[in-house]
């Protein structure tokens, strides 16, 4: 995604709830949070305006120009940046280049002053960002329980390298588990909720419209992989931001939102391998042999003994 000091491309169908009443007086009164009042209540969606997960703020006198990015997601980010005009300028860092900022921070950047202070000088500098630290080390030996009750059975519509929509390195390694709208939603691994997006509504095929508009839930786990639960329901993600979860615990209702068929979870691991999101193969400790072919039946009853070797 490339960002010009922070402008983040705009999602269209994101929504919120407002929630409308008239008091004791009969003054209307509107909020995006149920209200606390017995008088009666009308809600509908409204457009939000989009997230803004990683913003660039500028800093400093005309002739010390200084950067902070902003990092609103509970885990890394790597950024690159890169100037697109520059006459008579010196940068610290020197561009292009890419630094990783922690989650949750405000992180200095980029410095920029003029080479010759005599001379006019100018600059326009660009950034793109990526989810995820490129140094983190995935571990081959961390396990998976299933993201839904103990119990269930779902079918799998669509595995490993599938056709329909898991054929790049983002998706390779992602399944697809056919869930009815409302099915509970449990973390697949222990970790720390890194984003959310919830705010999306509808569903359909046309990738330019639907393709980046799926209620989702990232997950960033202790060796820096990071899983997504996506095509969730509107207004049922039960995490926010930061929050620690349990293997096991729910984390939201299955929906059918987004780039989507049906009603399905979308269940993927993915690593920052240098500016770029790849799936990482995995195996649920309930079916540590099998291969995630379209049309498998997963839920098969779990031994006792192994309901908790899903590490972190």
């Amino acid at each position: 995604m490339l960002l010009a000091l922070g402008a983040l491309l705009a999602a269209d169908l994101a929504a919120k709830r407002v929630y409308s009443y008239r008091d004791e007086n009969g003054i209307l009164h509107f909020t995006d949070k149920p209200p606390d009042t017995d008088q009666p209540v009308e809600s509908r969606l409204a457009k939000a305006d989009p997230k803004k997960w990683i913003e660039a703020l500028e800093e400093g006198p005309a002739d010390d120009k200084r950067y902070l990015l902003v990092n609103q997601m509970a885990g890394p980010a790597e950024v690159e940046m890169y100037f697109v005009d520059a006459l008579n300028v010196l940068s610290a860092p020197e561009l292009p280049a890419r630094v990783v900022v922690p989650g949750l921070t405000s992180t200095p950047i980029l410095k920029v002053i003029p080479e010759d202070p005599t001379r006019s000088w100018r600059f326009n500098f660009r950034f793109r960002w990526m989810l995820g630290d490129p140094n983190a080390k995935p571990n081959p030996n961390a396990r998976y329980r299933l993201p839904f009750r103990r119990g269930e059975q779902h079918p799998l519509m669509q595995g490993f390298g599938g056709r329909f929509s898991h054929t790049d390195e983002q998706a390779y390694f992602a399944i697809d588990i056919a869930m009815d709208e409302g099915t509970p939603v449990l973390a697949a691994r222990s970790g720390t909720v890194m984003l959310v997006e919830d705010d999306f509504f509808g569903a359909g095929t046309d990738i330019a419209q639907w393709g980046d508009r799926a209620n989702h839930v990232r997950i960033l786990h202790n060796d820096g992989t990071m899983a997504v639960y996506a095509h969730l329901a509107l207004e049922t993600i039960a995490v926010k931001v930061g929050d620690k979860v349990r293997a096991g615990q729910q984390i939201a209702l299955s929906g059918n939102t987004g780039y989507s068929t049906g009603p399905h979870l979308h269940f993927v691991v993915q690593r920052n391998t240098g500016m770029r999101l790849t799936s990482v193969p995995f195996r649920f400790v309930e079916h540590p042999e099998m291969e995630m072919i379209e049309g498998t039946v997963l839920g098969l009853p779990l031994k006792s003994e192994e309901l908790d070797t899903a590490k972190p």
